[in-house]
């Protein structure tokens, strides 16, 4: 119950209550034997922020909060309901997927972004700028963001391609000089397939760039750049939801920020591309 009310009303918040709200969800075993004081201080808020947030989400009182909360980890306790996806139930209602899924979305855009280093992203831009020919990889849902990439670029004039096969990776990959550019995108980055052509990129002696998950993988140690991506993804990936968000919100900063770079030019071919493809319409 409590978990559903503050995510149903997390926009409706402020800042400060959203931190509060977050902290709740990820640690509701623990406050349950906290005062309010305490749980401020765990949160680096007051007492008197406590008591309105509480308020705000429909209890008079912090003890009757605590009470419904504790019934609350009783009832889940004593479920048989799965989660088929991340924090999804089978009971949840269609609203409160709806809700779920935008608030894990929300997390994974705001942590993938909060986590850049954009003097790495700025030196990635430079290197995608002045790259000959772009070679990119991603199998899986991950293809879907490595096409939307191909086609931002594409946009744009930059020379780039991409197969999901892994052998019209690799036969691309043979005709690519020094000069040019691989850009692997992987969630999880322990594709073989991905693994096998970034090894082979660097036999060759290709740059790589890669998207990947901020935890430890092999696609981002055999890369030379690695952007990184924050997701509540568990291991039931049927979708990977928030984790090709986050993987297109980093596409979309690498995008604007080429055309910025060049907006003259890059505006010209845009609108060149759009009269094209109304004619053929």
């Amino acid at each position: 119950m409590i978990e559903t009310i503050i995510r149903k009303n997390m926009m409706k918040l402020t800042e400060k209550e959203q931190q509060i709200g977050n902290y709740i969800l990820e640690n509701k075993k623990n406050i349950i034997n906290l005062t309010s004081t305490q749980l401020g201080e765990k949160i680096g808020s007051s007492q008197s922020s406590i008591i309105k947030f509480i308020k705000k989400i429909g209890f008079n009182k912090f003890s009757d909060f605590k009470i419904q909360l504790g019934k609350d980890l009783e009832n889940k306790k004593n479920s048989k309901t799965e989660n088929f996806h991340s924090s999804l139930t089978l009971e949840d209602s269609f609203e409160e997927i709806a809700h779920k899924v935008l608030n894990s979305d929300i997390y994974a855009l705001e942590k993938t972004i909060y986590s850049q280093n954009f003097e790495n992203l700025e030196e990635i831009v430079q290197k995608i700028k002045n790259s000959k020919r772009i070679l990119i990889i991603g199998t899986g849902m991950s293809s879907i963001v490595a096409q939307d990439l191909e086609l931002k670029l594409m946009k744009i004039k930059i020379d780039a391609k991409h197969y999901q096969s892994t052998q019209m990776q690799l036969m691309n990959l043979a005709t690519l000089s020094e000069e040019d550019l691989v850009i692997a995108i992987s969630h999880r980055g322990e594709t073989e397939e991905v693994i096998k052509v970034i090894n082979k990129a660097n036999e060759i002696g290709i740059d790589t760039i890669s998207i990947t998950t901020i935890e430890s993988n092999a696609v981002s140690k055999l890369s030379k750049y690695n952007l990184k991506t924050i997701s509540e993804e568990t291991v039931f990936r049927s979708s990977a939801i928030s984790s090709r968000m986050a993987q297109l919100i980093l596409i979309d900063i690498l995008f604007l920020r080429l055309v910025q770079e060049n907006y003259q030019e890059t505006k010209e071919y845009i609108d060149k591309s759009k009269k094209i493809v109304g004619w053929l319409k």
